[in-house]
């Protein structure tokens, strides 16, 4: 393909796609806030929509506009309306991951799963580091790899009754993802959450995005990833 260069000024308008990562984020942060939350300019991935998804199917009012590329999301302050639900999220990690902690501060049965893939990939430290703040989650017999997964992947079952908190340890060397999800929750623990990061922190742009996010919703209801 030939590609001809632009020898005037060029005046244009761009808009940049959105960021996964800043979506996802802003998806689970807007449900764990109160009243309603606007996305603008949310990025329509799958890993999105299956968390999007998996709002609604645990009770949440979420309105997707993929033309306009808004999403609306009415949270209800740390409470999760379904006390039972299953929820299949494809291949989508961040989902997993973040989903994984949301849902210990429900009260109910969740069972979270997804494709094949995703039954290869790891939560199991996170699901230690929520374990130690008092959650309840199960491994569930994998049949078509025929092994009981020990909590390293999906699908798990979470048998929640609130966090109750205290202190935790994550590794910082691991997964990101790990501790933003428990940064995103532990607000809403029943009492502190102190969390040690064990070794060096990777992926740190990423934890400072989720707080980045936290602290928008906490000032707006217009947040654009």
């Amino acid at each position: 393909m030939k590609i001809a260069p632009i020898l005037r000024p060029l005046n244009a308008v761009v808009r940049v796609p959105g960021s996964k990562s800043l979506t996802n984020r802003a998806l689970l942060i807007s449900a764990l806030a109160n009243g309603e939350t606007r996305l603008a300019n949310a990025l329509f991935s799958d890993d999105s929509r299956y968390f999007a998804q998996a709002l609604q199917t645990l009770g949440f009012d979420v309105r997707l506009e993929e033309t306009s590329r808004e999403m609306t999301v009415k949270g209800l302050g740390g409470k999760i309306p379904a006390s039972k639900a299953d929820l299949f999220i494809g291949n989508a990690g961040t989902a997993a991951r973040f989903l994984s902690a949301f849902l210990t501060l429900g009260r109910g049965e969740y069972v979270l799963d997804g494709d094949p893939r995703m039954r290869q990939r790891p939560i199991g430290d996170l699901a230690e580091a929520l374990t130690q703040l008092g959650a309840n989650i199960q491994p569930i017999l994998n049949s078509e790899f025929r092994i009981q997964n020990s909590i390293t992947c999906p699908p798990v079952k979470i048998i929640a009754n609130g966090l109750r908190g205290g202190k935790t340890k994550i590794a910082g060397d691991i997964s990101s993802q790990f501790l933003s999800a428990l940064l995103m929750v532990a607000p809403y623990a029943q009492s502190p959450v102190e969390i040690e990061v064990a070794g060096e922190l990777n992926s740190k742009p990423y934890v400072d995005m989720t707080a980045a996010v936290m602290k928008t919703r906490s000032k707006v209801r217009r947040m654009i990833p």
